[in-house]
């Protein structure tokens, strides 16, 4: 008969096997929650857990609830530092931005955005924010490879929601170009951060790639973009 620890005594059982389950997913992803497993780590019998949790889907659902919080928490922070950054940079400038138009920079999205004509600013607000939203979602991926494939559990088509409609309002003056574009662009990066948290990428400079993505696609955006004026001259000639 197995011997359970005395951890756990009194308050929320149902908070306190999440808890311990998504400990477990952080050591061992998906595969490393179970109903006994969180019992045993809170020290309670299986049927005590088995109370709140008729199902390991239903543990495996609710761990995954919380893996997706961490994950929305670590893109929130990094878009907060974003604007945070391109506020500064804009108040830091000759004349404190007073009579002028600010374009937010942030890191290794400034040379994408540098001289960049007066309609093109939310196209570039956009292919920074997205560079920003990416390394946040790789980052994760590669610190907590556990919570990671938890947050995936079952379809990743629930991180990909997380992710789109944070970012929606900067979303905009990409898709509205190319439908598709936005996604093509989150399967590029869902890709890579799958391979971050397998440690297959090691050898590669993340960095380096998310850059190659979003020069292409925001140069791509970008090129389209200059060319539209041009044509409606054309058009109005005609």
């Amino acid at each position: 008969m197995p011997i359970y620890r005395s951890t756990y005594h009194y308050g929320n059982l149902r908070a306190a096997l999440t808890d311990a389950a998504l400990d477990l997913a952080r050591h061992g992803g998906p595969a490393a929650v179970t109903v006994r497993g969180v019992a045993r780590s809170v020290g309670v019998t299986p049927p005590a857990a088995y109370r709140h949790f008729a199902e390991a889907e239903e543990l495996l659902t609710a761990t995954k609830d919380r893996a997706l919080t961490l994950l929305a928490e670590r893109v929130d922070a990094a878009l907060g530092s974003f604007a945070a950054g391109a506020s500064a940079k804009a108040d830091a400038s000759p004349g404190g931005g007073a009579g002028r138009r600010e374009r937010p920079i942030a890191g290794a999205s400034a040379s994408l955005i540098e001289s960049v004509p007066v309609r093109e600013y939310a196209i570039a607000t956009a292919a920074a924010c997205l560079r920003t939203v990416a390394e946040a979602y790789v980052s994760f991926a590669k610190t907590y490879p556990g919570l990671f494939a938890m947050a995936c559990h079952g379809s990743p088509d629930t991180v990909r929601l997380l992710i789109t409609d944070r970012v929606a309002p900067f979303l905009d003056a990409l898709s509205d170009r190319r439908p598709g574009l936005v996604f093509a662009l989150w399967s590029a990066v869902h890709a890579l951060a799958v391979l971050a948290a397998e440690g297959t990428s090691r050898d590669v400079s993340q960095d380096e790639v998310l850059d190659t993505m979003l020069a292409w696609i925001a140069g791509d955006v970008l090129a389209a973009a200059r060319s539209r004026p041009a044509e409606a001259n054309r058009d109005r000639h005609r």
